[in-house]
């Protein structure tokens, strides 16, 4: 049985991207995205809840992938969920899951419209 591991999410960019050069034009980004959702509480009132998760993509030196990747820019970003491990202070093996970028396009801001 097949499993799908895939997410399309779009948010804001909360900082610009940290970039890495990894040799042979290639380059490493990772960028916090910020997440907005609304849920009703117990009483029906709509509460905003943000949240913050970072992003990873590779790419090459110069893509206009990374022109988005600016504080402040409203972005769809695309991907799957890579499993990884590591080794914590505590010296344990510990499991999370990195979010890995494979599509990204800017997202125009809606301009205010006025009533009629």
């Amino acid at each position: 049985m097949a499993t799908n591991n895939n997410f399309t999410v779009t948010g804001i960019v909360a900082m610009d991207a940290q970039v890495k050069n990894n040799g042979n034009g290639s380059v490493w980004a990772k960028f916090p995205l910020a997440i907005r959702t609304t849920k009703k509480d117990k009483d029906g009132n709509e509460k905003k809840i943000s949240a913050l998760q970072d992003i990873e993509v590779g790419t090459k030196e110069g893509s206009p992938k990374l022109d988005l990747l600016k504080k402040g820019t409203i972005v769809k970003v695309e991907g799957f969920f890579e499993p990884r491990t590591y080794t914590g202070k505590d010296e344990k093996e510990h499991f999370a899951l990195s979010w890995k970028a494979t599509a990204i396009e800017k997202i125009e801001k809606k301009e205010d419209t006025p009533e009629a």
